[in-house]
């Protein structure tokens, strides 16, 4: 009768199939796992705040105020100083190529929506006010935005006297309206005659 041979691993045999199969797994893992809601609204969130510290500070280093305008269709924030309509006339006569504009891009699985839902009503080439940065320090929101990302929101609000951003995880499914879905009614009493 023949022996039976038995094949040995080496050391560097099993180091090479546990390597192998490590790498393996992470990369099953990381398919499947995703970056979660949470992570991404918290990551997105850390961006905007150190965006929004940036556009404070050149409010600051300029002396005007700036302003944060979310245009129609947009998945993304543009700040820009606040000109009259003579001083841009000015700029294009004196030949200044751009504005200097500075931008936030939102997450591709987030949304940007406001309070009031005053987006919906944009249209093409409109810009919606959200924040106002001034060269004291302060700030406003003119339209409070909430960011989500699947079922996550968080709310994003900047103090008048010191511009400091305050930021809440609120639900706005059930708060949020729709504008085009208010239905108006007038009673006999109500209803005034306009000439």
């Amino acid at each position: 009768m023949k022996p039976v041979r038995r094949h040995h691993f080496t050391l560097i045999e099993m180091i090479v199939v546990l390597a192998i199969m490590v790498i393996a797994i992470a990369v099953v893992a990381a398919a499947f796992r995703g970056d979660s809601p949470q992570i991404v609204l918290e990551n997105a969130t850390l961006e905007l705040e150190a965006y929004l510290a940036q556009v404070r500070y050149r409010a600051a280093e300029t002396g005007r105020d700036y302003v944060i305008k979310y245009p129609f269709g947009g998945k993304e924030l543009i700040a820009s100083p606040d000109y009259s309509r003579e001083e841009l006339e000015t700029i294009e006569l004196e030949n200044v190529t751009t504005v200097e504009e500075l931008k936030f891009r939102i997450p591709e699985n987030c949304t940007m929506i406001t309070e009031s839902g005053a987006e919906k009503q944009l249209a093409q080439e409109q810009r919606l006010e959200i924040f106002r940065f001034y060269p004291d320090g302060g700030g406003s929101a003119a339209n409070r935005p909430v960011m989500k990302c699947e079922k996550l929101s968080r709310s994003f609000d900047i103090s008048f006297l010191t511009g400091r951003l305050t930021v809440s995880e609120e639900d706005f499914s059930e708060t949020y309206v729709d504008p085009g879905t208010i239905e108006e009614t007038v009673t006999e009493n109500e209803a005034i005659t306009v000439i």
